[in-house]
């Protein structure tokens, strides 16, 4: 590894059009969206065929994060996280304002992925609500009884909105969402969404919606029969699991699994973590006025906006109060279960965050 440490770097934003897409990224954080188009998605931080995030300021603007990889991947990795089987970074940040539902789909899990012979990974991801409408929700898994055949059925006759599980939405809330799970963000709610570096989506309804052309949007049926886990029920809303921290912050655990953890860190002065150069840190703040600092230089980071914290640096720093999401690349057996057992979290609570979704993970229960 190269010895210098990569400074904290910060990437413009990328938005998209979609047809369920709002308004809430200008009025809720002031984003530069185009004006007068539904912007469904904020891609923060990405390294996609899609679309490589290019960094804003400092001394590698210009240059994107694909190019930075390139020239030495540990520095902006660290020595945990892998790249995908395409060379690319392993994870994807983004921003999703659902003013309409979106349309009913799944995921694949790697292996279904490869067997495809996809040009993607498969696609674990995790939500955090950052504001929702009265009465909106998300749908998150089917009910446990139901079979392929009936699936199968409810899609063609239109009742698979029958065997949906939803949950209310709120602001605050998280939702750990494993490949191979039926979901679907509902009208009203703005999420930031962790996931794998994926965009396959396999649409199973579209609740009767056209295209800009007039025309049904595609289907993958197929596809996603065989993508779905079915008899997995979905844990429900997130319990995050608190931690000892160094008096200056709140710390809890919402979700862990091989591809990535998310942490809720609540701070109320200054607050330092070690990294030790093992991951990447992704830090989203969700509310506050906050400095992210590496101990050479420091950034602000508003609401909805998002920085990376290199691999190579050997800790980061976070003065103010406020609130942010720290996401990495853990190692399970050493920054996720003795903590938490250490704590007094049972290994159901700790299961719940989303280890237990992927059996070969970890052993605990």
């Amino acid at each position: 590894m190269n010895a210098t440490p990569m400074t904290v770097l910060r990437f413009e934003e990328k938005y998209f059009e979609r047809l369920w897409g709002g308004d809430k990224l200008k009025s809720l954080f002031d984003k530069d969206v185009p004006e007068g188009k539904p912007i469904g998605e904020a891609w923060l931080i990405a390294d996609h065929r899609v679309h490589e995030s290019i960094i804003a300021e400092g001394p590698h603007q210009g240059k994107t994060l694909r190019q930075l990889l390139e020239t030495d991947p540990e520095r902006i990795l660290g020595t945990r996280p892998q790249l995908t089987f395409q060379g690319r970074f392993p994870l994807l940040l983004k921003i999703l304002d659902a003013h309409e539902v979106l349309s009913v789909q799944v995921h694949p899990d790697d292996a279904y992925a490869r067997h495809l012979g996809e040009d993607d990974v498969g696609k674990t991801e995790m939500w955090h609500v950052l504001q929702a409408d009265a009465n909106s929700e998300l749908i998150c898994g089917l009910a446990p009884s139901v079979t392929p055949e009936a699936f199968t059925r409810a899609v063609a006759d239109g009742s698979i909105e029958d065997l949906m599980v939803r949950l209310p939405a709120r602001e605050g809330m998280s939702v750990f969402v494993p490949a191979g799970m039926v979901h679907a963000a509902g009208r009203g709610v703005v999420l930031v969404e962790i996931q794998q570096n994926s965009d396959l989506t396999y649409r199973i309804h579209d609740w009767g919606r056209f295209d800009v052309n007039g025309e049904p949007r595609q289907l993958h049926t197929h596809k996603a029969v065989n993508a779905v886990h079915f008899g997995k029920k979905h844990t429900g809303v997130v319990q995050p699991l608190e931690y000892a921290s160094d008096g200056q912050a709140r710390c809890s655990v919402l979700a862990a699994c091989r591809h990535f953890a998310t942490e809720r860190i609540e701070v109320d002065g200054a607050f330092r973590r070690p990294v030790n150069q093992q991951t990447f840190h992704i830090l989203l703040s969700v509310s506050g006025e906050i400095m992210i600092g590496d101990g050479d230089s420091s950034m602000p980071l508003q609401p909805a906006q998002a920085l990376l914290v290199p691999g190579s640096s050997d800790r980061f720093e976070v003065v103010g109060n406020g609130v942010l999401l720290d996401y990495y690349v853990p190692d399970l057996h050493e920054d996720i279960v003795p903590r938490l057992l250490e704590r007094g979290h049972t290994p159901g609570d700790i299961a719940n965050l989303g280890v237990a979704t992927l059996a070969t993970d970890i052993r605990i229960l």
